[in-house]
């Protein structure tokens, strides 16, 4: 059986430079230490007294294994090799110091990118540095014979950050460290978060701090770290004797501050300019209209109505100082939960699509002595946050996508009504059962339950990671004519038909036709649909979730000769208060958390369902290089298996709300095993503009 000895080595010493000097047990065949360790049958092969092992760690933030750091023996150009001008032109250092044709010092940096065969991803995303790839060293004899001479003793750190070298000629010896902070695996920055995460000036990048702005002198970027250490190496096998050995440790400490970051992305679309659910109110005071699209019919539900401009966002999260054990179902989110200062994250806007670059702040962990990582306090002084815990809102302002319209009747000269449109607000995330919906919290302590627990429904995000926006696209069909007295049976009406397309397309609040019907141009948009109309004449997307993008309809709310169908305001989609008052539809003083008030135009949870999705950075080239520039598309349409992520549809019934998720739309209908995509109105491409943000390498 296999004997190990381990070395017992303080990942958190102050020491740089340490000589270990251990007597082994008899029969030992491996030596461990940090995270690695030594089958000694090869070294007692392979090894003498003339030479001697390197180990150590690279470590930022006071106690966090840096993986993918360089590190080399520096090894000076010969007198005969400077003679050699072929030689001189791949390696002209004699210091570590000297600079090459290009004007870049000794390095141990890639001069291009490569492709990862295991991800997919291009590495490192902006290449700055000067030594060859591996293509180059195989096919070209000058490089190899350079690298053989100059280049042979160099290591790359693991995903602990440690790093061994053997056979490092003893004596004192330069050990040089070349790091760039964009390319180390799970703790890489990107150049917006080294902005406004960690305070970097803006002049040391370009493209809105998606870039970093070139420089042949490394010492300029902001993202590359050097450092030459003067080591005195001692022999390997110190007494051979006594079964002694040697080993030499040389930890690292780079100077910049790492801070893991997650990114929200996503798109939002709303309803086109004169359009909302809840048309002119006809004289005869009929419920349907507040159900029916206003204007051209057949235009209005169409996506290519839709709208599109800069979305406003808000995030909220539980801090650090709120343990993970408190945060359950009996916690006050109004008073435990703050809110994300915008200038504390980076937030990238397109007309139509987003991305949010926001720094973990909990579940601070370190790198142990054996490779793992290891919880410690969120005071402790080294280390780095991995999680977030919060929720985020959004919304089209006014200013953003304009509501300067409304809908009128003059019948005879005399008012029959009037609508004004209100556009939803969504939280992310959100669910609830029928009729738990938020609500005002003075109609009882049903009410107060409820809508504390819609405060408290959040996400923890996991640094390193990216979370698509998704969206359960509720439709609420009523075509009940003329002067009504409806009951409320549960927020909705008795005569609503909830997420299906049994009835009339006009008449289906919240349903988007999706094909060229009596229109031109629709199919350059792409959206997905899920049902057909009963004369088969119009694919619509209705009662089903879609990943990546939010609808955010524009519902009607009647202001004028409401009292003529027993207070009906507005349809049942929007909010489970469309009858009596306006609570929901005007200013009002309840509190979302974190000391903010105001739920007015917050769509109702019960039906409106909302998620955030992980999506791995594969799946999004492998949809990019699948479909190209498609916005719209299904996942039977792609190539089998080629997604890793686990997106939401409405294949089980516990995953949607009322009625959701049915074949075809269709109260008939079993269960839709289909899963639905759309990356983004007109111009926007949530995918795309993560590519286009280099946050995601094509």
């Amino acid at each position: 059986m296999n004997k190990s000895q381990r070395i017992y080595l303080d990942p958190t010493t102050t020491e740089d430079d340490l000589h270990l000097k251990v007597r082994l047990e008899q029969e030992t065949d491996s030596l461990e230490f940090l995270s690695m360790s030594v089958d000694l049958k090869d070294a007692y092969q392979d090894f003498n007294a003339d030479y001697g092992v390197l180990i150590g760690r690279v470590v930022a933030n006071g106690g966090i294994g840096i993986p993918n750091a360089k590190i080399s023996v520096f090894i000076p150009l010969s007198d005969e090799d400077a003679s050699n001008s072929d030689i001189m032109s791949i390696y002209p250092y004699k210091t570590p110091r000297d600079k090459n044709n290009d004007g870049k010092r000794y390095n141990l940096l890639p001069r291009v990118s490569v492709v990862d065969p295991k991800t997919g991803g291009t590495h490192p995303k902006q290449p700055f540095g000067s030594f060859p790839i591996k293509e180059e060293v195989v096919t070209n004899s000058e490089f190899l014979d350079v690298y053989k001479k100059y280049y042979k003793y160099t290591a790359l750190t693991n995903s602990a950050g440690d790093y061994m070298i053997f056979g490092v000629p003893t004596g004192n010896q330069t050990i040089h460290l070349s790091v760039d902070i964009t390319d180390i695996g799970e703790y890489s920055m990107t150049p917006a978060a080294m902005v406004t995460n960690l305070g970097y000036s803006p002049n040391l990048f370009t493209d809105n701090n998606t870039k970093i702005k070139s420089s042949k002198d490394l010492g300029d970027l902001p993202n590359i770290e050097t450092q030459e250490i003067s080591v005195d190496i001692i022999p390997f096998w110190g007494d051979a004797t006594n079964f002694e050995i040697g080993i030499t440790r040389q930890d690292f400490r780079i100077r910049s501050v790492l801070a893991n970051t997650f990114t929200i992305f996503g798109a939002a679309y709303t309803d086109g300019f004169g359009s909302l659910y809840g048309r002119d109110y006809r004289g005869g005071l009929e419920v349907v209209e507040l159900y029916r699209i206003s204007g051209n019919e057949t235009e209005n539900s169409s996506v290519a109505s839709k709208r599109i401009g800069r979305i406003t966002e808000t995030i909220y999260y539980y801090p650090a100082s709120v343990p993970d054990s408190e945060i359950n179902s009996t916690i006050d989110p109004k008073t435990k939960m703050l809110k994300l200062d915008p200038t504390e994250y980076s937030a990238y806007k397109r007309d139509g699509d987003f991305a949010f670059i926001v720094n973990c702040n909990r579940k601070k962990v370190v790198t142990s002595e054996t490779g793992e990582k290891i919880s410690v306090e969120d005071d402790y002084p080294g280390g780095v946050f991995t999680e977030f815990r919060g929720f985020m809102t959004l919304e089209y302002t006014t200013d953003a996508v304009s509501l300067d319209f409304s809908t009128y009747l003059d019948n005879d000269n005399f008012p029959r009504g009037r609508t004004i449109p209100v556009r939803h607000k969504l939280k992310f995330p959100q669910s609830a059962s029928r009729a738990h919906s938020f609500r005002k919290e003075s109609e009882g302590a049903s009410a107060v339950d409820d809508t504390q627990a819609w405060r408290r429904q959040h996400q923890t995000f996991k640094a390193g990671k990216f979370y698509g926006i998704s969206l359960f696209h509720a439709a609420v069909y009523n075509g009940t004519t003329g002067e009504y007295n409806p009951d409320n049976v549960d927020g909705f009406l008795n005569t609503d038909y909830i997420n299906v397309m049994d009835g009339n397309l006009y008449n289906t609040t919240g349903a988007i036709q999706t094909n060229d019907y009596e229109l031109s141009g629709n199919s350059r948009f792409n959206m997905p649909y899920n049902a057909l109309t009963d004369d088969n004449n119009r694919q619509v997307f209705v009662g089903n979730w879609m990943n990546f993008s939010a609808h955010m309809p524009q519902v009607g709310f009647l202001t004028e000769d409401y009292n003529r169908t027993r207070n009906m305001r507005s349809t049942s989609l929007f909010s489970q208060n469309f009858r009596y008052d306006s609570y929901y539809y005007a200013n009002n003083s309840q509190p979302i958390v974190a000391g903010d008030f105001n739920t007015k135009f917050f769509a109702r949870s019960d039906i409106n369902w909302t998620k955030f999705i992980e999506v791995p950075e594969t799946d999004v080239r492998a949809i990019i290089d699948a479909v190209g520039e498609r916005r719209g598309f299904k996942l039977s349409e792609l190539p089998p298996n080629i997604l890793t992520g686990a997106y939401v549809r409405g294949y089980n019934a516990s995953d949607c709300p009322v009625n959701g998720g049915k074949l075809n739309a269709r109260t008939s209908g079993g269960r839709d095993s289909e899963t639905y995509f759309f990356r983004g109105f007109d111009s926007s491409d949530c995918l795309g503009f993560l590519i286009k943000l280099g946050l995601v390498t094509p």
